[in-house]
């Protein structure tokens, strides 16, 4: 064997090793980007209309069980679906 002359085997060990040490690396990246765009999503979308929605359900209970004013102009109140329920019902008697 002259040393000029390349070693096939060793450049297939070393080709086929490369090629897949390459393709683990990408796996492990995709991998690691879809985790953490997973994780971005969650954080940025899903909490914050849940807290959105959150807020809003407080603000419907707090007007469904609280007098106010819808128009104080046109002399319009709001008053509790209890009682709107009762003055409902007092009405169709």
């Amino acid at each position: 064997m002259r040393y000029d002359d390349p070693n096939v085997a060793a450049s297939a060990v070393v080709g086929i090793i490369s090629a897949i040490l390459l393709f683990v690396i990408i796996v492990v990246l995709q991998a690691y980007f879809y985790s953490a765009e997973k994780s971005e999503l969650e954080r940025k979308v899903w909490s914050q209309p849940y807290q959105a929605l959150q807020q809003l359900d407080a603000n419907q209970l707090e007007l469904l069980n609280s007098y106010g004013w819808v128009s104080e102009a046109e002399g319009t109140v709001h008053v509790p679906i209890d009682r709107a329920i009762e003055l409902i019902a007092a009405e169709a008697k």
